[in-house]
This record gives C-alpha cells, structure tokens and sequence, in this order.
C-alpha cells in the first residue's frame, strides 16, 4: 500500500470473492450431488452405475490443506453462509466444515442473528473475529453485541465502524477484552461523528495483548489507554490527542513495525519546548533517541510541521523502508529546508540514502500552486499550505540532491502538473534542475485567464530553444509527453513542438551541434485523451491530427486514451472490438 499524504491508507487484506463459488465447488468435488429434496447423494448411485467410485483428487489432500483451503473461500461479510455453502457440497466436506471450530471464528454484522448464534456455538473456544458495520447491519447493536459479549474473553480482532458514540461503543466503553490483538475503530467517511469524546475500558488501560491500534475519525481519548507494546498504529483525524501522548507511546512501544498519523491537528494545542527537552523529560535524559529498531513504514502527513519535525528529530529507525512526510507551510517566512530539514534529523541520513538508493526515477506531482509532492524510491514528500511558493519546491529539491547521494540528481523525473498555473519563468527554473524525461500537463477549465499559466504555453515554451549560443532547450530529454490539451489549438502547438524538436535533433545526427549542448532525445511515447473541455473522446474526430502526429513523430507511439494509435482502419477496429 501506498500510505500518501491525504490519500493513503494501509491495505487491510480481503478474502477470496464468494461469487460464483458454489459452481466453482461443485467441479472440485464429482462424485456427489444434492439431490432436489437437498439431500447428498452419490452421483455413481444416482446415475445408475454400481463400479467403484473414484474419488476426486481435492478429496486425496491432507484434513489440514482443505481446512486451509476452505478458510480462504470466506469472505468476511457473510462468513457463516460460505460455510453453508462448503456443507452442501458432500459428506467430506461438510465434516471438515462442522468439525474445524477456527473456521466459524468470523463473527459479522451482515448477517442474520440466527446465523450469529450458529457461528458463535460451532466456534466453540476459539479465538473471535468480531466485524461490526453500522450501515450493513442487519440487526440493531444491541442484539449484535448482546449476543457475543458472553464470550468476550475469546475476542481477538474487533472492527467497528460507527459514527454514533452510543451504541456499539458502549460495550467497549465498559469491560476491556482481556485477549484482544487488533482493534480497529472506525467512523463513516459519509459523516460526521455525532457524540463526544470516547473514553475506552471504563478510563482503564488498553488489554496488555493489544498489538495493532487503527482509529479513524472517532474521539477516543487516547491518554488512558497507556498503550504500549504496538505493534501497529493508525490514528487519522482525532481531536482528541497530545505530542506528549504520540512521544509515550512511542517510547513504550519498541516493537514497532508500522505507525501512520494523519490530520491530529489538535496537536498545535501542546507545542513541546523542544525536541532535546521533551525526550529528556520522557526519558529521563537516559538516552537521547526513542530506538524504534523494528520500525518498517512510518507516515507523518496532515499534521504541525513542529511534530513532524520533532518525531524525526527523537527517533531512530534504522530499518524503515518507506517514510512518507507533509511539510505544511502556513506561515510566511518559514520553510521546509530552515523547518524540517534540519540538523536534528541528520542522524537519518543513512536511512534517509538507504530508502532512495533503489530508486528507478523521481516522481513529481502537482494538483495546486500549493500542493506538491516529491517521491523518490520509498522516500515521499508533499510540500502544502497556504504560504508555500514555488521556492520551497526548489530548496527541498537541493536539499534532497545534496543528502541523498551524488546519483539521485541524474535521475530521470516524471513531472505530473494537473490543473496548475505555473509561469513559464518558474517552468523554465524548476526543470533546468531536473532531468525530465515525462510530462504530464492537464488542465479541468477552458478559461484562460492567466494565458501564460496554462499548459499550451508551456507546449508552446518546448517548441523553441532558450538560448542560441549554446542552442539550449527546455527538457532536451523529453522523451514522453502526456496531455489531455488537444482542442484545436492545442493540437496546432503539439505539432508545432514535435516538429521542431525533431528538425533539431536531425541536426545533431548530421554532427551539427555546438559544444556543451545537451544532446536532445527524440519523443518514444504520446499519451493523449479528449472528453473534458468540450474536446471529444471519440479519436474519428482527431483521425487526422492523429495522422499528422504519427508522421512528424516517426517511430514514438501515440496513445489515444487507452487505445494504441496504429492508423486509421487499425484503430476503429480496436475502438470497435472494446465496445467504445
């Protein structure tokens, strides 16, 4: 998973899709049938044959494998009527299922309450999957949790998604699940949570056996938990929480494997005196870093740039292997090289080198004037806020190139600008750091109100060199353009700029260049797609731009929309065999 800033969340897994399943089953095992009156009957004896009956080969594997098996063929909405399924397909199986209490532990919401009660008896003493939605319910929480608060001592995982503080908190609001390993607490992206702050476990600490804590928009008052030993932590958009609280946890979980913190904007309430006072305070000033040497992933993203800063500056994570960071720049005069990027963080360094070292190429994308991000191998950095200007875009670019190890300014850059007023001036700065080889430039509006700022002018600054002595070009090592600015004029200057640039590098060929030029690479691949700003998608109203585009092109590949460009018979059959 992709933990980016805004966006990202980790992946929580999935079972097999039911779908079919039952079809599927039936070929796996041929030698019984159901029979109309739904009873299991051999398919030798129903058919009439008195040979001896061959088995199939799943029925050969081993008890263990087919309980394995079967367990992937659940899915987590309606776990109990999968089972049902696996019960009807014949007597093998059906003992298997009913025999095999680990199978029955996934207790969900979705389903009827008799079914609820079914699955709580065959579980027997094994361990519980408690899943609770609130829009997919089918039956009140009270019922739900009435049923399966008996066995509490058996919960090991519990996800409840809710956005009213009453019910089903409640339960957790009283007795704490002495052997609970995973609790996920979540509210409704469609809501607003409705109640106030939750105080878990009566204000008593969280189960000692807890190891993964994912809390998403619901207040939960963290301090009494006195968490410690994670192995997990997601906490997202909670009012309720302190730097002093993180720091604690942090400390008191060494074992730490992942932690994401999104949005805990509550946290500009409880500014620290300072990265060396706080950490002493917590410990004592025995050591002066919290040792987080199992640490994998760490994402710090929506959140005061002082606690980014002061995480970083108090850790050590040797082993991370993707750190994902928001510097937000809200105030004038503050920036993310004299904020964030200072000597307290050098002793990542290593890390920092460790986690860009594989990295193929550096991906830079824009969706606003004020919303960047930079990623670079396992490395990922969004520069926001309503202060930011295209300058601290250009400092943290010559901090990362100057920390990050003599390679990682040569690589090839993917520059994404989507729906962005940048002056051609700022263009032209930013790229003679970069060794573009992609461009993305989109645009949503068909206004021009800044004409400068809009992507045609940046195809049109591509059309011609900067200088004549040297002949110097904006991203000479251009090699894949992609756009959706192919209106009429558009289309005109995309031509324009290809045929230039091709003419230019004929030039070179024939050994024309002048020294110190930068040797400019010919064009492997356009991307191009209409539907927006009145442009049609359809390619038979673009059949000859495309032509026009293919020929000054040469050999690079034209792509219209998800559709490969190979001539105009070729490419209505394609449009064609797809449905479009």
């Amino acid at each position: 998973m992709d933990e980016a800033c805004g966006d990202g969340k980790p992946d929580s897994g999935g079972a097999v899709s039911v779908g079919s399943k039952l079809d599927i089953l039936k070929l796996l095992s041929p030698n019984e049938a159901i029979s109309q009156d739904g009873s299991v009957q051999s398919r030798g004896l129903r058919e009439g044959h008195t040979n001896t009956m061959h088995f199939s080969p799943i029925q050969l594997l081993p008890f263990e494998l087919l309980s394995t098996t079967f367990k992937l063929c659940i899915g987590d909405n309606t776990p109990v009527q999968d089972l049902i399924l696996l019960t009807l397909v014949c007597k093998l199986w059906r003992s298997i299922v009913e025999g095999t209490p680990s199978l029955w532990c996934c207790i969900s919401s979705q389903e009827a309450v008799s079914r609820v009660r079914k699955a709580l008896v065959m579980a027997k003493d094994a361990p519980l999957d408690i899943l609770y939605d609130e829009d997919a319910a089918r039956t009140n929480p009270e019922t739900f949790f009435g049923e399966i608060c008996g066995l509490i001592a058996q919960w090991k995982f519990l996800s409840i998604r809710t956005g009213n503080s009453d019910s089903p908190m409640g339960t957790l609001q009283t007795t704490p699940p002495p052997n609970l390993k995973i609790l996920q607490l979540r509210a409704p992206r469609s809501r607003e949570w409705k109640g106030g702050s939750i105080a878990l476990f009566q204000g008593e600490p969280a189960p000692l056996a807890l190891e993964e804590l994912w809390v998403d928009r619901i207040p939960v008052v963290v301090k009494s938990l006195r968490l410690s030993g994670l192995r997990f932590l997601l906490l997202n958009r909670m009012p309720v929480v302190s730097t002093e609280e993180l720091l604690r946890i942090l400390s008191d979980s060494p074992a730490l494997e992942r932690c994401y913190l999104y949005g805990l904007v509550s946290l500009q309430e409880f500014p620290p005196a300072g990265p060396g006072h706080e950490i002493s305070r917590l410990q004592g000033g025995q050591t002066p870093y919290i040792q987080l040497s199992h640490l994998r992933r760490l994402a710090l993203c929506g959140l005061p740039v002082f606690f980014v800063h002061l995480v970083l500056s108090v850790i050590q994570a040797p082993n991370l292997q993707r750190l994902t960071v928001d510097c937000k720049i809200d105030q004038h005069g503050h920036s993310p090289v004299s904020d964030l990027f200072t000597a307290h963080i050098s002793h990542h360094s290593p890390t920092l080198t460790a986690l860009t070292a594989t990295a193929q190429n550096i991906e830079i994308l824009s969706y606003s004037d004020v919303d960047w991000k930079i990623s670079v191998g396992n490395l990922v950095i969004t520069l926001e806020g309503s202060a930011f200007k295209l300058q601290h875009l250009d400092e943290t670019l010559e901090w990362l190139f100057s920390h990050l190890g003599k390679d990682v300014n040569t690589l090839p850059v993917s520059l994404s600008l989507h729906e962005l007023e940048i002056p051609t001036r700022s263009f032209t700065r930013l790229t003679s750091i970069l060794k573009v080889t992609k461009l993305e430039l989109w645009t949503a509006s068909s206004f021009e109100d800044e004409p400068e700022t809009h992507p045609r002018n940046i195809i049109s600054l591509l059309s011609r060199p900067l200088t004549s002595t040297p002949t110097q070009w904006v991203v000479p090592e251009l090699e894949s353009l992609n756009t959706n600015v192919v209106n009429e004029d558009g289309k005109s200057k995309i031509l324009d700029m290809v045929k230039a640039r091709h003419a230019f590098i004929e030039i070179q060929n024939e050994g024309r260049q002048e020294a110190g030029q930068i040797v400019m690479k010919p064009f492997k691949e356009f991307r191009l797609r209409g539907g927006r700003n009145d442009i049609s998608a359809d390619h038979s109203y673009n059949a000859e731009f495309l032509v026009a585009l293919q020929k000054a092109a040469k050999d690079a590949d034209i792509w219209w929309g998800n559709f490969k460009w190979t001539g105009s018979e070729d490419f209505t059959v394609a449009m064609k065999s797809n449905g479009v």
